[in-house]
């Protein structure tokens, strides 16, 4: 089904960008500062704003890892259809990348980890995915979408 293989395809771009994250920690420091707006950052969490980023980027690359494998082991070890468990899979790899968000940035409540991590992950994602689409080979995205077990009808 259609809705299945596009949530496989989100799945795949999630985690590859989350993945990203271990070298390209510094960007979460450009989100914050995206979603923070013109307002002025404190200047001691300005200060920690790199080793928070640091420390969210690597956390949410491992996580990432872990949630490839235990969509591929679910699949393979109970034989439950593919794409209800790549939904649930990666409902639940945005949620914690909400929370994660909302917990290494001191953020007041979840939406707005939920923001800050949409931001972190998906503008990455759109610019690998506009090159995926110019050229149509992306050996990382490939390697990720041959873990995620295509769903049948």
């Amino acid at each position: 089904m259609a809705i299945y293989d596009f949530v496989r395809h989100m799945l795949a771009w999630s985690i590859l960008a989350a993945v990203l994250g271990f070298v390209g920690f510094p960007w979460g420091m450009l989100t914050y500062k995206i979603w923070h707006g013109d307002k002025p950052i404190d200047e001691e969490f300005g200060e920690e704003l790199l080793r928070r980023s640091w420390y969210y980027g690597w956390a949410l690359g491992g996580i990432a890892i872990v949630f490839l494998f235990l969509d591929f082991f679910i699949i393979n070890q109970f034989e439950i259809p593919a794409g209800p468990v790549h939904i649930v899979f990666y409902v639940c790899f945005l949620s914690v990348a909400g929370w994660w968000a909302m917990f290494f940035f001191s953020l007041e409540d979840f939406f707005q980890g939920l923001i800050l991590a949409v931001i972190y992950l998906y503008l990455p994602t759109l610019v690998l995915y506009l090159l995926w689409w110019l050229i149509r080979w992306n050996p990382l995205f490939t390697y990720v979408l041959g873990w995620l077990i295509e769903p049948t009808a």
